[in-house]
């Protein structure tokens, strides 16, 4: 499976889980504290993707209109936009970002921080561990659900707060 198709996959995962919590807007479909990780690996190029909810990140989940709001949506992407503040690959598999971005979602009452961190890796089979970074830089998160595509294994995990990093070995 090439890497478009993959992430066509997780665009329309997220877009389906974006279009039923925008329909219900119900707090039973929303667990504050709870983040998810996707990881995807295409030859030797892996993408990282957060989805997270507005209130661990900045402590509400309105869209940002008074200035102090503003100021904290601002923060929190210029903190998105830097990979190291969420996760760092292991130098062992001499990982390169390539691209990133991160952006805030409104609907309706809620809101979603999405951010993504593309990287090539010249040596990606000797990747063991990736560095979880995302509970330092956002304190109201308390788990993290990854979901892994690699060429060699696919796996689900369930972090907590207290874990920091993750063992990959022999997923890619």
């Amino acid at each position: 499976m090439n890497i478009l198709l993959k992430i066509s996959i997780l665009i329309l995962l997220i877009s389906s889980f974006a279009n039923a919590h925008s329909k219900k807007k119900s707090l039973d479909t929303h667990i504050h504290g709870v983040s998810t990780l996707n990881i995807v690996q295409e030859k030797n190029t892996l993408l990282f993707e957060f989805e997270m909810p507005g209130n661990d990140i900045v402590g509400f989940e309105y869209e940002a209109k008074e200035q102090n709001d503003i100021e904290k949506v601002e923060n929190a992407i210029n903190i998105l936009s830097d990979y190291k503040n969420l996760i760092i690959p292991s130098g062992s598999a001499e990982c390169k970002i390539k691209s990133y971005s991160a952006n805030v979602i409104n609907e309706g009452k809620h809101s979603e921080f999405i951010s993504s961190y593309k990287f090539n890796c010249n040596k990606i089979s000797k990747l063991k561990i990736v560095y979880i970074k995302y509970f330092n830089s956002f304190e109201n998160g308390k788990k993290l659900n990854i979901k892994i595509i690699g060429e060699k294994k696919k796996a689900v995990y369930v972090i907590e707060k207290s874990k920091k990093l993750i063992n990959v070995k022999n997923h890619f």
